[in-house]
């Protein structure tokens, strides 16, 4: 067995023996099974990207003049905040599953951990319906009378979000799914499945967009069509692992069988018709710990959505800046965002063999990891911004000039964000979602909210996009500290799912 660095090989000398995970992970240090879980992650993240900034590319290249550009990056930006309020419950169903299914999987309690994973299909599927109404009726109102947006911005949002909503309904189902495969450490069959619903998302938004002319409506018809093939390919790979099981299981349960294997041996997850149908017991479960998160979600939404009303007074164009920013900075979450999943998988994994060491000793070098490399990223923005930006304001000069200096802020934003990000994934992985919640009310609310509103209350003149972003790096110090502090006290590792 490879026992990794020093004080990994300390930690578990001193559990002698215990604390061991099955399947790929089996014999791997710690820092390869991290490598090992966020690969996969990695990968799906920047083909996440790709596909996100594709469509970002198509709206901001589909005007001539300079102020039309910038309506259009400023309406298909406002999209996506009113979509991250549809997919909440979404998120609580994920979140909830993953924590479930890593617990009982490192405990070797595969049939309840199965069993949850197919209870968060369902729940995936209710959640999915609920949520592509709720996009659909909020559209308007959130577009036309919280926001202040220019006409044609308008008109370009509330043309997105009435087709993109549906797309919920089929990424309820991928998304539940995907996190309960996560959870039991299977993240190669995530990746695949989201590397289709990227790659035809660009490809039917290419075709609908330049061969059928249909423009926005394009981009939001490839969206859904890319997430409907994607659902029902993962469907057939669930199907097929169903057929295969029962042949090796032969009318077995699970743990009976897994009981005579050897004892690294992981089962995949795979569909069983009678585990669909919904307990509101086991769906209790995932919606205790996901609900908390859902909330957090909830209300750093009304957070952002009041930041955004604020920078919409600003005009057209530092809104589009704002959506381009936030989509840059997004190069450096590929990374730290597939350590955090690594992390929530391996803390949940971990706490289920009953080794609390084990599990701190993940969570503190996923923050080392992460640290450095959106550190890393934060130094090339800062050196090149315009670079990164030009790919997305090339033809409009306004929104260059707004866009820059933004950019560069994520010298001082990186580090911070990625500690933050760590430490709230893996605490949410141990199944600790509430007081992450707190802590996420509590600082950027006053922050974002607070210390924003008085700003643009007694001091309007003097506020620029520039600086409310360094009044977000200022929340994300006090959001690190904090969730640190929660991670030493060790409460999150006594947490039951």
């Amino acid at each position: 067995m490879s026992v990794g660095d020093g004080r990994e090989g300390k930690v578990r000398a001193a559990l002698h023996g215990k604390g061991q995970l099955g399947g790929r992970l089996a014999g791997l240090s710690l820092p390869r099974q991290i490598v090992r879980i966020a690969l996969w992650p990695l990968l799906e993240q920047v083909m996440s990207f790709i596909c996100a900034s594709t469509s970002l590319y198509l709206a901001t290249h589909m005007g001539t003049e300079d102020h039309v550009t910038e309506q259009i990056a400023s309406g298909i930006g406002v999209t996506g905040y009113v979509m991250w309020l549809g997919f909440l419950m979404q998120g609580a169903v994920g979140m909830g599953a993953t924590a479930i299914v890593s617990r009982m999987t490192g405990a070797r309690k595969f049939g309840e951990a199965n069993y949850a994973a197919n209870q968060a299909a369902s729940l995936g599927l209710l959640a999915g319906v609920l949520s592509a109404f709720l996009m659909y009726l909020t559209a308007d109102f959130l577009v036309t009378k919280v926001l202040t947006l220019g006409a044609y911005a308008q008109e370009v949002a509330l043309t997105y979000m009435h087709t993109g909503c549906w797309v919920a309904i089929f990424s309820g189902i991928v998304f539940a799914v995907n996190a309960a495969l996560r959870g039991a450490g299977d993240t190669r069959t995530p990746f695949f499945i989201m590397l289709a619903v990227d790659g035809l998302n660009i490809v039917f938004s290419l075709l609908f967009v330049h061969v059928f002319g249909w423009f926005i409506e394009g981009l939001a018809l490839g969206m859904i069509a890319g997430m409907a093939l994607a659902a029902a390919t993962l469907v057939g790979i669930l199907i097929w692992r169903t057929v295969k099981m029962r042949r090796c299981m032969g009318g077995a349960e699970l743990d009976v069988y897994v009981a005579g294997q050897s004892a690294t041996y992981v089962p995949p997850i795979f569909l069983r018709l009678r585990d669909l149908v919904p307990s509101m017991d086991t769906m209790g479960r995932i919606l205790k710990i996901g609900l908390p998160q859902a909330l957090e979600i909830g209300g750093i939404w009304l957070i952002q959505i009041y930041v955004l009303r604020v920078i919409s007074g600003l005009g057209d164009a530092y809104v589009g800046a704002h959506n381009i920013a936030i989509r840059i900075e997004s190069m450096s979450f590929l990374p730290g965002f597939a350590i955090g999943m690594a992390g929530a998988t391996l803390v949940g994994q971990y706490l289920g063999t009953g080794s609390v060491r084990m599990a701190l000793e993940t969570v503190r070098k996923c923050v080392r990891y992460s640290a450095v490399f959106m550190g890393l990223m934060g130094v090339v923005f800062f050196a090149f911004p315009e670079l990164f930006v030009k790919i997305f304001a090339s033809n409009s000069t306004g929104l260059l000039q707004a866009t820059v200096p933004v950019v560069q802020v994520f010298l001082l934003v990186e580090p911070f964000y990625a500690a933050m990000l760590m430490l709230k994934m893996c605490l949410r992985g141990a199944g600790d979602t509430r007081r992450v919640m707190y802590v996420s009310y509590g600082c950027m609310g006053f922050f974002r909210m607070g210390c924003l509103f008085l700003w643009n209350l007694f001091w309007p003149e003097t506020l620029s996009l520039v600086g409310i972003w360094l009044l977000f790096t200022v929340d994300l110090v006090v959001e690190y500290l904090i969730l640190n502090r929660m991670l030493v006290g060790l409460k999150w590792a006594r947490r039951k799912v």
